[in-house]
């Protein structure tokens, strides 16, 4: 028994031992196939990483090879280094009026400035300039905005000042962010402060510390005080808010901070400080007499720096400006002023004409030209008083063009404000036609109260108001300051079809001798909503028709109102043809009172310049003018003159 029980043990273990043997094996196939498939999967995840990696790789090689072929194609490198270049000024025709020379730095040289005046720039815009790599994180954060901001450092400026055209957005910044980069990796910290003297601008046109310094105090750059220095720096920093021409004692309080700012780096003695500041800014203002207007010079400049920037190369502006249109106003202008106005109390006259799609065709900015008195069609604000009430009366037809319509005339009170007419008189109810008029101020207060203030205000600015408006009923009865362009835009509206039109002085501009190439800047009317309906526009005749002194003569049709505002400060005269708006100003720069009446005085000026402006003009109904632009139009080409616009 006891053998049979050890062989049947034998037995069961032999067949336990061969069991788990062949679980062994199955186990160890399984962990084979197992393994072989983790290879697999892992050699698939890596051939997918490596795809994934090598597109990745391509793509950025293609984005920066796209960045880089962007920038290079929209840098300009170069310097002028035997002239400045000219900018050479045309009429609408083509015809050459001015050339404008030395307004382009293009001989700062570091050898000769001395090394206090190149402190004054450091220390005014980046202290730590030869301590940093170019960038600071404030640069990269301006990546992610589209909002004009200026670069923190001195290489960032520089950096955008070597881009051909301007732009804003995070493409371009992150262009500007490279640029500086690359710059500081490339060239010297004083060759990036070369270019930072050389190209910045300094305002009016003018670019760079050796222009600004010739033209502004009368000797080269390294003869500058160092308070000179500090308004230039303040100008290059900020050139609307710190312009010595315009804005002489807040400029120089700024250059007194930037030489506090200089003691504070320990560029120089802290004790020194008190005795270079100044009250007023030491000019000796550089200009020649110009054949055209200086202020239509200015403007030209202005227009130019903003479009082009810095520029190395010769630049042909082609104006809106009609010569002869514009001689006639140059002689006409002070030449009435003297005999008739200015006996009256008036020192200063503005005249602005344009063309019913918003060319520029003359513009006279003051009585005589002067580079400390600024542009007064376009830089001043003024009283207008009845001049602006006119956008409220256009609303009021665009829901009901019938110009015959009842409105309310009485006191009643507005947002606090209780409106006095001129006569002191309320009839209760009146027609639109009765109270545009009188020029009452009780009917546009109810109409703004009526088809609400703010949606008013909002209608003004978009037929062509520029100046900021009151948010109260100031806006509605001609309170609020206005410029000559403002007062001519919204005249101008009728006569465009009822759409805003774009007021300009540049058609194109180019580089000189590059007439066939495509042009640097070209005007182009925008797709503009019509504000003001067929109907309405009837309706606004009819309104401005029931003003227009029938003693001022035109041979063809023509509408035209003046009036006095301000408690007699300012006088105007506004009114058009089928083909030109023309609006005339009078007053004093200080705002003293005067006695020139608008409906006469210059009535008189705009009717004897209207009369020769439209020498050679086909007369012409308002109607089928209107027409005929809209026809032959492309929103491109200048059609002023055109002799085949009647059979368009």
């Amino acid at each position: 028994m006891a053998e049979e029980y050890d062989d049947d043990e034998n037995e069961n273990g032999t067949e336990n031992d061969n069991g788990a043997g062949g679980r062994t094996a199955a186990q160890s196939a399984m962990r084979r196939i197992a393994e072989k498939e983790l290879r697999e999967i892992r050699r698939r995840q890596r051939r997918k990483r490596m795809i994934l990696t090598s597109s990745c790789v391509i793509l950025v090689f293609l984005s920066l090879f796209g960045i880089t072929f962007s920038i290079g194609a929209n840098l300009d490198l170069s310097r002028n280094m035997i002239r400045s270049p000219e900018i050479r000024i045309l009429g609408y025709d083509g015809a050459l009026l001015e050339t404008v020379k030395g307004r382009y730095s293009q001989d700062v040289s570091l050898t000769t400035l001395p090394e206090r005046i190149q402190n004054v720039f450091v220390a005014a815009t980046d202290p730590e300039f030869y301590d940093h790599f170019g960038v600071r994180g404030a640069d990269f954060a301006r990546i992610f905005t589209s909002r004009e901001i200026p670069g923190s450092t001195i290489t960032m400026r520089v950096a955008r000042s070597f881009f051909k055209n301007k732009e804003n957005g995070p493409g371009r910044h992150m262009q500007e962010f490279l640029v500086a980069l690359w710059l500081e990796m490339n060239f010297s910290k004083k060759t990036i402060l070369r270019s930072y003297l050389e190209r910045t601008y300094v305002g009016r046109g003018i670019f760079g510390i050796s222009a600004a310094s010739r033209l502004w105090y009368g000797s080269p750059a390294e003869r500058m005080t160092l308070h000179q220095a500090a308004v230039l720096a303040a100008a290059m920093n900020d050139p609307k808010t710190f312009n010595p021409l315009f804005h002489p004692r807040e400029t120089a309080a700024e250059a007194n901070k930037i030489l506090a700012r200089l003691a504070q780096y320990k560029f120089i003695e802290a004790d020194r400080v008190s005795a270079l500041s100044l009250l007023e800014p030491k000019m000796d203002v550089q200009y020649d007499e110009n054949v055209l207007s200086g202020y239509v010079v200015d403007m030209v400049l202005e227009e130019v720096a903003d479009i082009v920037g810095y520029a190395s190369r010769d630049i042909d502006v082609l104006t809106s400006i009609d010569w002869k249109i514009q001689k006639l106003a140059q002689d006409v202008v002070p030449e009435v002023a003297q005999v008739r106005l200015k006996p009256r109390g008036a020192n200063q006259v503005g005249l602005l004409s344009i063309s019913p799609e918003g060319r520029i065709r003359a513009l006279i900015g003051g009585m005589d030209y002067s580079p400390y008195q600024p542009n007064r069609v376009t830089e001043v604000r003024r009283s207008a008083g009845r001049m602006i009430k006119i956008a409220t009366y256009y609303y009021a037809l665009n829901e009901n063009s019938d110009p015959a319509q009842w409105v309310r005339d009485n006191r009643m009170a507005v947002g606090g404000w209780r409106p006095i007419n001129p006569d002191h008189e309320y009839k209760g109810m009146i027609s639109l036609r009765e109270a545009f008029v009188r020029d009452v101020n009780t009917v546009p207060t109810s109409l703004a109260d009526h088809f609400g203030l703010l949606k008013v205000r909002e209608y003004a600015h978009k037929i062509g108001i520029k100046s900021p408006l009151s948010s109260d009923i100031r806006t509605v009865v001609g309170l609020d300051p206005v410029t000559i362009r403002d007062v001519t835009a919204i005249h101008n509206l009728p006569q465009n079809s009822g759409k805003p039109a774009q007021v300009t002085l540049i058609n194109r501009v180019s580089y000189t001798g590059d007439a066939y190439a495509e042009p640097i800047y070209q005007r182009v009317d925008t797709v503009q909503e019509k504000q003001l309906t067929d109907e309405a526009i009837q309706g606004s005749y009819v309104l401005l028709a029931s003003v227009t002194d029938p003693q001022v003569r035109l041979d063809r049709p023509f509408a035209g109102y003046g009036t006095v505002a301000g408690g007699r400060t300012d006088a105007w005269y506004v009114g058009f043809s089928s083909d030109l708006i023309t609006t005339v100003w009078a007053g004093n720069d200080d705002r003293s009172g005067m006695d020139v009446r608008g409906e006469v005085e210059l009535a008189s000026l705009w009717r004897l310049f209207m009369l020769d402006a439209h020498d050679g003009l086909p007369i012409r109904s308002m109607i089928r003018a209107s027409s005929q632009r809209r026809r032959a139009g492309d929103g491109i080409r200048d059609l002023w003159k055109q002799t085949d616009l009647d059979s368009n």
